[in-house]
């Protein structure tokens, strides 16, 4: 089960650095959501005065950033778990940032903006954990391997 959440969350972070690759040159305003629901209001001002206007860079840190994280996810010992110190740390962001989803309700902010990332880092939790031997694609070989055997 630990090795299933942490290919979900890899391929996560794997996977969802495209669509900000499409994003960020389809359709770049779409990120001037993200600095109208932050908990901070001077993050708002920052978002919109300093990182909307170099989108395209931040965008880009931002890919890398997911690229490093889900490689980190599927290699093996320490790694695995600096990839999930990394994880955490960037939904403990987003929880300030929040999702875009703007409410004047508290509730409906919460459920739109914050939950989604605390559930995410509720899952990751239980992988510290755990003990990565080997990396994600060596543990999926080997359930098969152990399979055919039978």
């Amino acid at each position: 089960m630990k090795n299933f959440l942490r290919g979900f969350i890899a391929i996560w972070y794997l996977l969802g650095w495209m669509t900000h690759v499409y994003l960020v040159f389809t359709a770049p305003q779409d990120y001037q959501a993200f600095g109208a629901t932050a908990l901070i209001p001077a993050y708002k001002t920052f978002w919109q005065n300093f990182i909307m206007p170099h989108i395209n860079f931040f965008v880009l840190l931002l890919v890398g950033f997911e690229i490093v994280v889900g490689l980190l996810l599927i290699n093996k010992g320490k790694w695995v778990k600096i990839g999930l110190v990394f994880s955490m740390l960037f939904n403990l962001f987003l929880i300030q940032m929040g999702l875009t989803t703007q409410t004047q309700d508290f509730w409906l902010d919460f459920v739109a903006n914050r939950m989604p990332n605390i559930i995410f880092i509720a899952l990751q939790i239980p992988l510290f954990f755990g003990e990565f031997q080997k990396t994600l694609w060596e543990e999926i070989k080997s359930s098969f391997v152990k399979k055919n055997v039978r």
